[in-house]
């Protein structure tokens, strides 16, 4: 792994697949925040939702890596996967901490959506105290208070982008194109890997 220091910011997700929207947003926060490096670390089994569409895990890393071919900023590791079982981002904190240098806090990048479920997350605590969020803003999260949650969350919300990954599963079990959805590599690999039909 790389062990330049920097803001390091962590972007965790099922990537089923990873879109043109995930890279774009990465991109933008990496810049509002002053990131030096953000690490897309695919999850392995979510603790709190269902993988829909399941393919096998070595293909969602895979169009990570493809993905982010060419952005010095980016990198992928692959430590939930090779841990197996349930991915529990407090392990993760203990990973990065483990295999990264960085200065101050490293920052993990969130949806909106994910603050409801926050304080049933294991060992919250302890992530709290060693990690900060950047909480992606999302269309129906509702207002959040700021002052109810603890300064070591920050909001982003100045780029709202209308692609998901399910859109993009829909549309291939349709039959119908992806094209400029996903990275050229990516849409490349789907179809040589006949995936999500």
């Amino acid at each position: 792994m790389n062990a330049d220091s920097g803001r390091l910011g962590i972007f965790g997700g099922t990537f089923n697949p990873v879109h043109l929207g995930h890279l774009r947003l990465a991109e933008d926060v990496r810049e509002e925040y002053a990131l030096d490096r953000v690490v897309f670390i695919p999850v392995n089994i979510p603790p709190h939702k269902e993988i829909r569409d399941a393919i096998d895990p070595a293909h969602r890393l895979r169009m990570v890596q493809l993905s982010i071919m060419g952005n010095a900023h980016f990198l992928c590791d692959d430590v939930e996967l090779r841990r197996g079982g349930i991915s529990y981002t407090v392990d993760t904190i203990d990973h990065v901490y483990t295999t990264y240098a960085f200065e101050g806090m490293p920052a993990f990048i969130i949806g909106s959506d994910l603050l409801g479920e926050l304080g049933t997350w294991k060992d919250v605590g302890r992530l709290l105290d060693r990690a900060r969020f950047i909480v992606l803003m999302r269309d129906g999260t509702g207002r959040i208070d700021p002052l109810l949650l603890p300064e070591r969350f920050a909001f982003f919300g100045k780029r709202k982008i209308d692609v998901t990954s399910s859109e993009i599963r829909g549309r291939l079990a349709r039959g119908e194109s992806i094209r400029y959805l996903v990275p050229d590599k990516v849409f490349q690999y789907i179809v040589d890997n006949d995936l999500y039909r």
